[in-house]
């Protein structure tokens, strides 16, 4: 397993190594993503664990997407990173759809390698690792998990999770309760995956020798921060990724293409919010960035700066983070800022897709870039049941800036520092 920089406290989310994001040769800025440094403590617990993430999805609830897909091809992508796709093609929006946005997604990718092999699949992590899956001229590993009662008479959401700096996908399913946790042969809490049934799949940073101009990170990853937000002439390689494991999944399961969501966690919610900046959203949903967002230039003068991209598809978006003190590194009193501030990241890209018309949903808790202190489940479900639904409930082709919420108020599972934004 990979060495993780991160914190993690029972009840909740995850915290990450921190990760600086530079201003790339077109003037924007590629993020990367960062959580909480060991040697402190983080909501009571102590520095050294891994991070966890979050996860969901559900098939139940919401409107399905109408319309066929086709239409206008999707504007350009951030960074100048071409979309991935077949043989890194560019993904076509799909219809457009009433008062904004689009009503149906694209058609499914193929796969840049020809054919598909066969997948490794279950409902734990320990049964569910592809290993050696060729994309894009790498050699890649992700892991596909699947609920215990999966029928290919019915179609399923799937879900993408990204994980924090030096931390992996199986730090991700743990963290999250992706999978059935038992104590002593019991039971604890059911598994999100079999709880809200969907596929979930977890990819692993491209590993590789780096020579990164940071010296402070290490880790046996091709990019500074695990995925390629910093290294942006690499980004159309990661987004082609994504395009043949949605290929390669949705050859071998039947999974619903009008309920694709995206997850990342610090360093994986940045490099989310840098796949929002690129026609390869089209496919997406509903998406999460938990302290991620849009860095920009802090009190020393070091640039993090990320820009959105206005974009086609008016995906509903759940943004998470703690607060002011959401930095990492921690600020240290006297000294100007050098990390990235992720409560700024999350405002900025908040007000980004507000301003471009999305649905957006906000929780800000007060343990700083750090597990949320959200209050653990009661009745053995699994961890953060306010993630899935929202996943659950916001569909494709949803109009711009609408959602169900804003008739019915948020469901009971959202803390009370969560809330809809105007």
């Amino acid at each position: 397993m990979k060495r993780s920089c991160g914190v993690w406290v029972s009840v909740v989310l995850l915290v990450s190594c921190g990760a600086p994001v530079v201003t790339g040769p077109d003037g924007g800025g590629n993020a990367a993503g960062g959580g909480a440094g060991g040697g402190g403590t983080a909501g009571g617990a102590s520095a050294g664990g891994e991070a966890g993430g979050a996860s969901a999805g559900g098939s139940a609830g919401g409107a399905s997407a109408g319309g066929s897909a086709g239409g206008a091809s999707a504007g350009g992508s951030a960074g100048g990173a071409s979309a991935g796709g077949s043989a890194g093609g560019r993904v076509d929006a799909g219809a457009p759809a009433w008062d904004g946005g689009l009503s149906a997604p694209p058609p499914l990718p193929t796969y840049s390698g020809g054919t598909c092999p066969t997948l490794v699949s279950a409902p734990n992590a320990a049964n569910a690792r592809n290993r050696n899956f060729r994309s894009q001229g790498d050699t890649r590993e992700f892991l596909v998990l699947v609920p215990s009662t999966y029928t290919p008479t019915k179609r399923y959401p799937v879900v993408f999770g990204y994980h924090w700096l030096n931390a992996s996908a199986t730090s991700v399913v743990r963290e999250a309760q992706l999978e059935r946790t038992t104590q002593n042969g019991n039971v604890v809490a059911e598994g999100a995956v079999n709880q809200y049934d969907f596929i979930a799949v977890v990819p692993e940073n491209l590993e590789g020798n780096r020579a990164c101009p940071i010296p402070w990170l290490s880790g046996q990853s091709a990019y500074c921060f695990n995925w390629p937000f910093f290294e942006t002439m690499s980004a159309p390689k990661e987004l082609g990724f994504f395009e043949d494991m949605l290929a390669c999944v949705s050859q071998q399961f039947s999974v619903d293409p009008a309920r694709v969501h995206v997850f990342g966690v610090s360093a994986g919610g940045l490099w989310t919010a840098f796949l929002s900046t690129t026609p390869n959203v089209n496919r997406v949903a509903s998406l999460m960035a938990v302290s991620g967002g849009l860095g920009q230039t802090n009190a020393a003068g070091v640039s993090w700066r990320l820009d959105f991209t206005p974009q086609q598809n008016k995906f509903p978006a759940f943004i998470v983070w703690g607060g002011m003190d959401d930095w990492f590194p921690p600020k240290v009193p006297l000294l100007p800022p050098v990390g990235i501030n992720f409560d700024d990241a999350s405002k900025r890209y908040r007000d980004a897709l507000r301003q471009d018309n999305h649905f957006v949903t906000t929780c800000m808790h007060s343990a700083g870039h750090a597990v949320p202190t959200f209050p653990a489940p009661t009745d053995g479900g699994t961890r953060f049941p306010m993630f899935w639904e929202f996943f659950r409930d916001h569909p494709y082709g949803l109009p711009a800036n609408v959602s169900p919420y804003r008739q019915s108020g948020l469901p009971p599972s959202f803390p009370s520092t969560c809330t809809i934004v105007p």
